[in-house]
């Protein structure tokens, strides 16, 4: 394969995309070719402007990653309403009877009477009670 490239241009792109990039870099002299040399707190807001987008991007992306996988874990989860379960959260294990499933929750009432409130996130491991569960 044989490429042919002027120097110039790749020199300029180059130079273009490093006065992007980098907030300190070196500014050349603008070229008589009609380019008009941009202010440097245009080029911040312009690079600050890309990365609130690109964050706020990301983070809806992941929040709804993880809403649809509570969804799903809800829905896993409702057939078991009204059994016993032990449950493991970064908090501890709670043991009692699943008394509700909602969206992104569950409620279950200890043998004591407490009820406790569990977000689906913070669920480790579930196990009905006295029965192993086969991996």
């Amino acid at each position: 394969m044989k490429i042919i490239v002027n120097v110039r241009e790749i020199k300029e792109f180059f130079d273009g995309l490093a006065r992007l990039l980098l907030p300190n870099a070196a500014q050349p002299p603008a070229v008589e070719s009609g380019v008009v040399d941009v202010s440097n707190s245009f080029i911040a807001e312009i690079r600050q402007a890309i990365r609130e987008e690109l964050a706020s991007a990301l983070l809806e992306e992941r929040g709804n990653v993880v809403t649809t996988s509570l969804n799903k874990l809800g829905r896993v989860l409702e057939p078991y309403a009204g059994k016993s379960a032990e449950l493991l959260t970064p908090a501890g294990t709670v043991e009692g009877t699943i008394a509700k499933v909602g969206d992104d929750y569950l409620v279950v009432r200890e043998h004591g009477g407490t009820s406790v409130v569990i977000p689906l996130e913070q669920l480790v491991t579930f196990q009905l009670a006295g029965k192993q569960v086969e991996r």
